[in-house]
C-alpha cells in the first residue's frame, strides 16, 4: 500500500524570513513542532490546522467531548478535563459586572458587600465598617458604632454611648444631657422583685419628685401607696437605722433618729428652711430590745424656734400604753353645748364648752364638767 506525503520542513524554516508561502489548499507538515499548516496563497507559513483559535497548542491530552456551559478545563495530572467545581487557586482581584471591586487581592480583604441569609463562622477577627442587616448570635468583642435595630439576647459587657429611644421614637435615654427621660413602669411583678438600693450619698442626696399640676377643689396626692389584697394587713413606709457600713452594719446605739418625715418651704431669701419634722429617736437598744419615741417638732419664725413640740413616748413609762408630753400647750377642741351633743361620744373625750366656759369631759356615758 503507498503512502501519501505532504510537503514537511521545520516549523523554522515554514515562517522565519523569507519562510514558505504555501498555496492556496496546500498542506505543509512542520517535522520539529508536529503541526500541520494549510496555504491561503497568501500568508507566509501558512494557517496552522489545530485550536489556535482557542490558543491551544497541543489538544491530544484534552478530554471535553461532553463539556457543559459554563464548565473550565482542569488539568487532572494526565488530562485537561471539564469540571463545574474545580479545586484549583484563584489569585487575582474579583470584579462584579459592574466593574465593582469585589475581592481586594493586593490587600487581602473583601471590599464588595455580603448578602446572604446566614453566615457561620468560628470567629469574624478585624473591623467591621458598614452596616449589618439580620441577625447575630454569638459574642461580639469589641466596639460597635452605628445604629441597632432589633433585639438584644444576652449580656452587654461594656460601655454603651449613645441616647435611648422607644419604637415610637421618644427619648427614653438622653446621651447629651446624662438624663434619664423615660417613665419607669414597675406595674409587673418581675420588674422589682429583689432590693433596690439607690445610692451612696451621705450628704444631701439629690432624689426629687416636681409636681406642677394645678390642683381643683381637693388637693393633689402627688405620692400614693396603694395597697390593693385580700387582707387586712396595710403595707408601710419602713425606716431602718444601723451604724457601721453597708457592707458591715453593726448595732444602732441610743439617741440615733430611726427616720422621719421632714417639711420645709421656700423663704424670701431663696432658702429651703425646714418648718417641720416628726422622727422617731432611740432610747434605748439592746439584744431583741429597742425603745424608742417619736418626736414632731416644729417651727414659729426664726430658726431658734425650731424645737420640740410633742413627743409619744413608749410603753415602758405605762404598764399598758405610752404617754405623751408637750413641749407646749395643748389646746382642746372648743364647741358649744349644741355641738358636743352632736357628736358620737366616746368614754375619754374631752372639750372645752364655750357655752359654758368649762372643760367636759365624756365620763360613763354622759358629760360631766372636769373643774
Amino acid at each position: 500500500m503507498g503512502t501519501l506525503r505532504i510537503k514537511r520542513g521545520t516549523k523554522t524554516a515554514l515562517q522565519t524570513s523569507p519562510g514558505y508561502v504555501p498555496a492556496e489548499g496546500e498542506l505543509v507538515y512542520t517535522t520539529d513542532s508536529k503541526e500541520v499548516f494549510v496555504g491561503d496563497g497568501a500568508t507566509t507559513g501558512g494557517t496552522p490546522v489545530s485550536v489556535s483559535t482557542q490558543n491551544l497548542e497541543d489538544l491530544g491530552n484534552v478530554q471535553a467531548l461532553a463539556a457543559q456551559n459554563d464548565q473550565i478545563l482542569v488539568y487532572n495530572g494526565s488530562n485537561w478535563a471539564a469540571t463545574d467545581n474545580p479545586a484549583i487557586d484563584i489569585r487575582g482581584n474579583i470584579y462584579g459586572d459592574d466593574s465593582t471591586l469585589l475581592v481586594d487581592a493586593i490587600n487581602g480583604r473583601i471590599v464588595g458587600p455580603v448578602v446572604t441569609s446566614s453566615v457561620t463562622a468560628t470567629n469574624v477577627v478585624g473591623n467591621l465598617t458598614g452596616d449589618v442587616t439580620g441577625s447575630v448570635t454569638g459574642n461580639v468583642v469589641g466596639n460597635t458604632t452605628g445604629t441597632h435595630f432589633g433585639n438584644v439576647v444576652g449580656n452587654v459587657n461594656g460601655d454603651v454611648v449613645g441616647s435611648l429611644f422607644s419604637d415610637d421614637s421618644t427619648s427614653l435615654v438622653d446621651a447629651v444631657k446624662g438624663e434619664l427621660l423615660g417613665k419607669i413602669n414597675a406595674m409587673q411583678e418581675s420588674t422589682f422583685d429583689n432590693n433596690i438600693d439607690i445610692g451612696t450619698k451621705s450628704v444631701n442626696p439629690n432624689i426629687f419628685y416636681y409636681n406642677t399640676t394645678v390642683p381643683g377643689v381637693f388637693p393633689l396626692s402627688t405620692f400614693q401607696l396603694r395597697n390593693v389584697q385580700d387582707s387586712a394587713i396595710s403595707h408601710e413606709f419602713g425606716f431602718y437605722k444601723a451604724r457601721g457600713t453597708i457592707a458591715n452594719k453593726t448595732t444602732a446605739l441610743a439617741g440615733d433618729s430611726i427616720g422621719g418625715f421632714a417639711w420645709s418651704a421656700l423663704d424670701d431669701a431663696g432658702n429651703n428652711m425646714i418648718t417641720a419634722n416628726m422622727t422617731t429617736v432611740i432610747n434605748s437598744a439592746s439584744t431583741v430590745n429597742i425603745d424608742a419615741d417619736i418626736i414632731i417638732r416644729t417651727r414659729n419664725g426664726a430658726v431658734a424656734t425650731y424645737g420640740e413640740a410633742l413627743r409619744i413616748k413608749g410603753n415602758n413609762d405605762l404598764v399598758s400604753a405610752g404617754n405623751v408630753t408637750s413641749g407646749g400647750f395643748v389646746q382642746f377642741g372648743s364647741m358649744t353645748t349644741t355641738e358636743r351633743n352632736a357628736l358620737t361620744a366616746a368614754n375619754g373625750m374631752v372639750i372645752y364648752n364655750s357655752s359654758d366656759n368649762k372643760f367636759q369631759g365624756y365620763e360613763n356615758s354622759a358629760w360631766v364638767n372636769l373643774v
